[in-house]
């Protein structure tokens, strides 16, 4: 599914909504209201709403919880959001730059974005969608929770109303609803320890996950196996290697050609290798060339190359006789030889003549530019051999560098662990950076506010700090708006 029947989708689905909604409310009004207002459920235009007073209570336990604990760890928090603000602020102004430059960049090859825009579907596979909702939901409740826990502990003592959840599109949005009355009689650095709280639990969140990211493979060592191969997940039905004589799923990859496979990176690096490079040659015995040769007169073929074998012969390959040497049998220059008993009868690729051994004969086969002959070595099996481009490989052939110890337990587990540990640190430390940054209906806006009642308020007047707080927030809010045009002019463009 692309990206715009996927949007199409949902906005049908969204319209379904507003239907049910709307006929419901004129046909059973009393019931259906009635049944609204239990739940806090409310539809509106591309849009739910929850609302629910639930987990007040938690929310207070938390709060009461270890209160000199949260009294330090609020107002290290507050002090570390502070201290990085001007970073934050340097991050959005160097990305506008380049935000701007883009057409530039496009043209050279390169992009400088420090912060860009992910976007399902856009510049993140929309295959993904399940993380990108469930990190979104992870990063905004704990980014909530931080706001509620340090509104209602014993410090601040500030009522929370409830939380709620509202759903644009398919993006989870979490807020809290605070006694608005007693946030502003609080003190402007008590304010500040209320606002913060939501960055740094996100700032948090990634540091933490960053660390279980880190790990991760160590604990997950009794189950399976890291850093001797690559295992098959999944084959695509178009796939080349599928069959009797290709991959199976569960096969455990060990080596394609020359290369070693251990883990996700060396499977990468050997089939960009095989991209870059010719197909290596084989070090194979005179005698198995006198036995299976079935060459026939040579003849340049219209992409000019090289064939000796007759249309008969379909599991056959031309071989071209590199290097001759005065002490050794001579052989002929072309060789239609069974390239799966030539890949099966050695373990020796070379280059060149004198990569194989005294008794041993290198022999390259010959193929156009974009094909090639890889070896696919499996720990259990008979040898797998791919002729073609391996980006058909990369593409179709989906591989886990966690190898499962026992049956049961699928290499998929590891693989999501992995996959949404990177989302969420991905998706928390920019949500915190965002936040922080100076911009409408953004903590940041909040947060420049607090700053100049705490920091500004014996110098100038309460009209003069609201006049610089709003000139900073429209400045961010600019500064945000210029990177998410740059991001739609380069996909558009």
């Amino acid at each position: 599914m692309d990206s715009l029947t996927f949007l199409i989708v949902v906005s049908l689905i969204h319209c379904a909504l507003i239907f049910f909604d709307t006929l419901f409310k004129s046909c059973s009004h009393y019931p259906y209201l009635y049944f609204l207002h239990n739940t806090g459920l409310q539809v509106q235009v591309f849009q739910v709403r929850w609302f629910t007073t639930a987990f007040n209570r938690l929310i207070q336990k938390c709060g009461s919880w270890r209160p000199s604990f949260l009294d330090l760890w609020f107002s290290f928090g507050s002090t570390c959001c502070l201290l990085l603000l001007p970073l934050a602020v340097y991050v959005v102004v160097k990305t506008a730059m380049d935000a701007w430059q883009t057409e530039s960049q496009t043209n050279s090859g390169k992009s400088t974005f420090i912060l860009e825009p992910m976007v399902p579907g856009l510049n993140l596979p929309l295959s993904d969608i399940g993380y990108y909702v469930t990190t979104l939901v992870i990063c905004s409740t704990v980014h909530e929770l931080g706001h509620a826990v340090a509104a209602v502990s014993s410090r601040e003592d500030v009522h929370v109303s409830g939380i709620g959840v509202t759903v644009l599109l398919i993006v989870p949005v979490l807020y809290v609803h605070l006694n608005t009355e007693q946030y502003d009689a609080l003190a402007a650095r008590r304010q500040l320890r209320v606002i913060c709280a939501g960055v740094w639990h996100n700032f948090m969140l990634a540091a933490m996950t960053l660390l279980i990211l880190i790990l991760l493979p160590t604990l997950l060592t009794p189950f399976y196996e890291i850093g001797s191969g690559v295992v098959v997940q999944s084959i695509d039905q178009i796939s080349p290697l599928l069959g009797p004589t290709g991959l199976l799923v569960g096969d455990k990859i060990v080596s394609i050609n020359q290369h070693h496979v251990k883990d996700y990176d060396s499977w990468h690096y050997s089939i960009s290798s095989a991209i870059k490079t010719t197909s290596p040659g084989y070090c194979i015995s005179s005698e198995l060339v006198r036995l299976h040769d079935e060459s026939v007169s040579v003849r340049q073929s219209p992409g000019g190359v090289i064939e000796c074998c007759s249309a008969s012969s379909t599991h056959h390959l031309c071989f071209e006789y590199l290097d001759k040497d005065e002490n050794m049998p001579e052989l002929p220059q072309h060789s239609c030889l069974p390239g799966r008993v030539v890949i099966e009868s050695t373990q020796q690729l070379c280059i060149k003549g004198s990569d194989c051994s005294l008794d041993r004969h290198c022999l390259k086969p010959l193929l156009t530019n974009q094909t090639r002959l890889l070896r696919i070595q499996r720990d259990k099996g008979k040898v797998v051999i791919f002729v073609g481009h391996p980006n058909e490989i990369y593409h179709t052939v989906k591989v886990s560098e966690f190898v499962p110890k026992y049956v049961l337990i699928p290499s998929l587990i590891a693989e999501v662990l992995m996959k949404l540990c990177k989302y969420v640190i991905l998706f928390s430390s920019g949500l915190g950076v965002v936040n922080i940054i100076p911009c409408f209906y953004f903590d940041g806006q909040h947060i420049v506010k607090a700053v100049c009642n705490a920091f500004l308020a014996r110098k100038y007047k309460k009209s003069v700090r609201q006049a610089i707080a709003f000139t900073v927030t429209s400045l961010g809010t600019l500064l945000l708006f210029s990177i998410f045009l740059a991001l739609i002019f380069a996909a558009v463009f």
